[in-house]
Order: structure tokens, then C-alpha cells, then sequence
């Protein structure tokens, strides 16, 4: 056995399985919450087209496209979010089949990917609604 390979024994794999299932559970919970923020989408332009129809507004028109950019905007973020989400954990399950596994912490590179991607929402919906709504 050269010194470069490490023997590998119980206790690394299960390490590695242990890491695997993380990396699993972290995965579900990224889905979940994406899939939630897809619903949101959808449920915002239902939800507005049946307020729609029961109260009539100044102009229907305008509010109709200010629902769907940002009902379309949930649904794009959550599809967004749940690439980006898959592309992690196929990266972290990668390094885990490498012979030579070295934790790398993500973090960070979570922690601002989720925060970016919640400011944009939050600025497509606030030019949404500044462009859209009538000045009076």
C-alpha cells in the first residue's frame, strides 16, 4: 500500500453514509420549500382572480399583470431555487464518492444564494407594483 492511499475502514464509510443522508435531508427540505414557493405562486393568482371577481376595482386590467408578474416570479424563484438546490446536493454527493473526501462548508454560498434570490423577488414585485399601479 503506497502512503498517499488511506485505508478505509467501518468507521469512514459510515462517516460518509451519515454525510450522504444529510446531504439528503437537506436536499427534501430545499424541495419542500420550493415546491411551497411554487404553490404560492399559483395560489396568489388565484386567490387575486377570485377578489377580482367579487370587488370591483378602478382598473382590473393593471392589477391582473401586477398578479401575474409576481404569482409567475414565485413560481420562476422556486424553480430556480430548486436547480440550484439539486446542483448542491449532486456536488456534495460527488465529493463524498471521491477517495480523497474533504469537508467543504456551504454555508455561506447557501446562506447568500437564499438571500440574493429573496431580494429579487422582493424587487421584480416592488417595480411590479410601481410601474404598473396608476399614479393618482
Amino acid at each position: 500500500m503506497s502512503p498517499s492511499q488511506k485505508p478505509t475502514n467501518t468507521t469512514n464509510e459510515l462517516a460518509k453514509e451519515r454525510n450522504r443522508a444529510a446531504a439528503e435531508r437537506t436536499l427534501t427540505s430545499w424541495i419542500q420549500n420550493c415546491l411551497s414557493l411554487i404553490g404560492f405562486g399559483i395560489a396568489f393568482d388565484r386567490i387575486f382572480n377570485a377578489l377580482n371577481e367579487s370587488i370591483s376595482q378602478h382598473n382590473p386590467r393593471i392589477a391582473m399583470q401586477l398578479t401575474h408578474i409576481i404569482g409567475l416570479s414565485a413560481i420562476a424563484l422556486g424553480i430556480f431555487l430548486l436547480i440550484l438546490a439539486m446542483i448542491g446536493y449532486l456536488i456534495k454527493v460527488k465529493s463524498l464518492e471521491q477517495q480523497e473526501y474533504s469537508h467543504k462548508s456551504t454555508y455561506i454560498v447557501n446562506l447568500s444564494v437564499f438571500v440574493v434570490s429573496v431580494i429579487l423577488f422582493g424587487l421584480v414585485t416592488l417595480v411590479a407594483v410601481f410601474t404598473l399601479t396608476p399614479s393618482q
